[in-house]
């Protein structure tokens, strides 16, 4: 089959890269579609796509169809959530110094819609009221957006233990769960190509989510998306990432807000620069997925007294995500073999009964304490050199304190470790990526995926 004409128009009409996206993805899709619409008439394979292509190129319908065929969302509520933390402190802080604004907020892509939904829940959670915040959210695939408007989901949806939030704002329904029409008009849904509309938009947005899309897209489509989304950023804003674009973003000059866990990002300068340092902080010691203590009272738009407030949900630390790079000056324990040796436990530590456990150190890199976390995953990795989890949190760890070297060596021997650790491939692919090895980085990126598929559910799964 040729599939260069296919892989043509998927990257000029979605940006997607097709390798991205799998060895065989496109072919299996095309294949698909060939068979379900120009069915086994033609007289060879050749025939039939050929006859395909004409019918994909002259058919908007169909250009959708295959479009939907290759977009296979995967997400679910929260996830990652301390972006969503990030995102109900940082809003009500916002509305604390422009009171009387209505803030606004961006998912692009939303996929099936729980970001967006998400991000409506915490936003109410915090105590702001309907008429304070607009939600954008808008996805390529027609399917996914007529699942976000329905807005019912399944358990898959549903990942991790803390789930009070579902008791609130959904019920049950003979297909799932109802989500509630207070959150379902927080959202508008619309479908749209992410550059089309981003280009066309003239609103420009407090908090953007643009997460887990970048690493499927082409060096040139990855440069004009970050162009467009910081064109969409108001002064003082803040994009969110996923945790393997965080590298993209630095390597476009944005900078890290600092938050651990959060993968947010700010354009340098401005309100926000200098807003960043206590938002972090006051993210960084807030120990629920997201606050309902304002630092100042807030005035809403209209006397239309907030939601109840939520009580406080724990924070499951025990989901891997990464520690955004940004430059600091902790230094993390320096080992005898970057990557395979065991590792030295960093002086100044005083001398404890028990050994730390991984999910001690995990609770500290959490907390935002970098340098006890790398003392203490140091620590853990004398006692089990062959656990994988180690070497990845002293990955992130080192990513966080800008020592990249240290950082590739840890992800590595994640790898030599466990071949298909999902998250250490994406990370050392965005490492190599910012380094200038774009064919390495693919390599990585499409392991990735081969894993993502033989263990659904990623890191939730771990």
């Amino acid at each position: 089959m040729n599939l260069a004409r296919f892989a043509s128009w998927l990257l000029e009409q979605t940006g997607i890269d097709a390798e991205s996206l799998g060895a065989q993805a496109l072919a299996r899709a095309v294949a698909a579609r060939a068979a379900a619409t120009v069915g086994g008439e033609s007289a060879s394979v050749e025939a039939a796509h050929d006859a395909y292509w004409h019918l994909l190129t002259t058919t908007a319908a169909e250009r959708q169809a295959l479009i939907d065929a290759l977009v296979v969302p995967e997400t679910w509520f929260f996830r990652e959530r301390e972006a969503f933390t990030a995102l109900a402190r940082g809003g009500m802080e916002r509305l604390v110094r422009h009171p009387g604004d209505v803030l606004r907020v961006l998912s692009a892509p939303c996929s099936t819609g729980e970001e967006p939904h998400s991000a409506a829940m915490a936003l109410l959670d915090a105590g702001l009221a309907p008429e304070q915040f607009g939600i954008d959210a808008i996805d390529i695939s027609s399917a996914s957006i007529e699942a976000a408007a329905r807005g019912v989901y399944g358990r898959n949806a549903f990942r991790g233990d803390a789930l009070a939030f579902r008791e609130r704002y959904f019920h049950a329904a003979p297909n799932g769960w109802q989500l509630a029409d207070t959150v379902q008009r927080a959202v508008r849904f619309e479908r749209a190509n992410l550059f089309e509309w981003l280009a066309a938009q003239p609103v420009r947005y407090d908090f953007i989510f643009c997460r887990n899309v970048l690493i499927y897209f082409d060096r040139q489509a990855q440069d004009r998306a970050i162009g467009l989304l910081r064109a969409r950023l108001a002064d003082g804003g803040m994009i969110f990432v996923g945790p393997a674009e965080t590298g993209l973003m630095m390597r476009h000059e944005f900078a890290s807000a600092q938050i651990p866990l959060a993968f947010g990002f700010r354009w340098p300068g401005g309100e926000g620069a200098q807003a960043a340092a206590p938002l972090a902080a006051s993210v960084t010691h807030a120990r629920t997925p997201y606050s309902t203590a304002p630092h100042a009272p807030l005035r809403p738009l209209h006397a239309v007294p907030p939601p109840p407030r939520a009580a406080a949900l724990p924070v499951t630390l025990g989901v891997k995500a990464s520690v955004p790079p940004a430059p600091s000056s902790l230094r993390a324990a320096k080992f005898t073999a970057p990557g395979f040796a065991t590792p030295k436990a960093a002086p100044a530590a005083p001398a404890a009964t028990n050994m730390p456990t991984l999910a001690e150190a995990r609770r500290l890199a959490d907390a935002g304490s970098l340098d006890a976390a790398a003392r203490a995953a140091a620590q853990h990795a004398q006692t089990a050199p062959d656990d994988a989890e180690v070497w990845y949190l002293l990955g992130l760890i080192a990513d966080a304190q800008g020592e990249a070297a240290l950082a590739l060596g840890h992800y590595r021997k994640t790898l030599y470790l466990e071949p298909e650790h999902y998250e250490a491939l994406t990370h050392l692919a965005a490492l190599l990526e910012v380094q200038g090895d774009a064919a390495g980085a693919q390599r990585l990126m499409r392991r990735a995926e081969r894993a993502s598929q033989r263990n659904p559910g990623g890191s939730n799964a771990r």
